[in-house]
């Protein structure tokens, strides 16, 4: 799967570096008033860390509803060939998300920006960043083998495959995020308490 699909993988990897690029490079040009509400917004937040941890229960529906409306969003997109650019910019964009959310975190706490990033946010993106590149791929070829002509990717077989990878994706990206349940706000505490 690799080799056969490493130009597109190459491709969703470069616009995912460029999102992480270009919202780390814009977090040096905000303006003050907005750099100042941004980081009141941001000490609100890792005050919701320091203090009392949200319900097990919010925290699993906050993290499988999201796996499942970014899967199934880039699934859908997969079905059309009108997708493809639409992949792309969602890559991009999860990229500039992450990107601005540690370049925040370092301009704003500094020393304890750096770990809160490495300790809270790192390890459940370890798991999160190449599923959804993964993801990406698997739509962005099923959408080449529209723009090819083979109706539904390879036929009736070809689509029920297509959503049953997608499915599994999901899966793995759920599992993922028991360790943003429940090791991020533990690792969490331990910078805001200790840095």
């Amino acid at each position: 799967h690799l080799n056969e699909y490493r130009v597109l993988y190459l491709l969703v990897i470069i616009f995912f570096l460029l999102g992480i690029i270009a919202g780390t490079v814009s977090v040096h040009f905000l303006e003050p008033e907005q750099n100042a509400r941004l980081a009141s917004y941001l000490d609100s937040i890792l005050a919701q860390f320091d203090s009392t941890a949200a319900s097990i229960d919010q925290a699993f529906y906050q993290v499988f509803s999201s796996a499942f409306k970014e899967i199934g969003l880039i699934w859908f997109l997969g079905l059309t060939v009108l997708g493809m650019p639409l992949i792309i910019t969602f890559i991009f964009l999860k990229g500039f998300i992450l990107g601005f959310t540690v370049g925040l975190l370092v301009l704003e706490k500094a020393f304890s920006g750096i770990a809160f990033s490495l300790l809270a946010i790192l390890p459940p993106n370890l798991i999160h960043i190449p599923v959804i590149i993964i993801a990406a791929v698997l739509g962005l070829a099923f959408s080449l083998n529209l723009l090819r002509g083979q109706r539904y990717g390879g036929g009736l077989t070809g689509l029920i495959s297509y959503s049953g990878l997608m499915v599994l994706v999901m899966l793995v990206i759920m599992a993922g995020g028991l360790i943003e349940i429940y090791l991020s706000p533990v690792f969490a505490r331990v910078v805001l308490n200790y840095f």
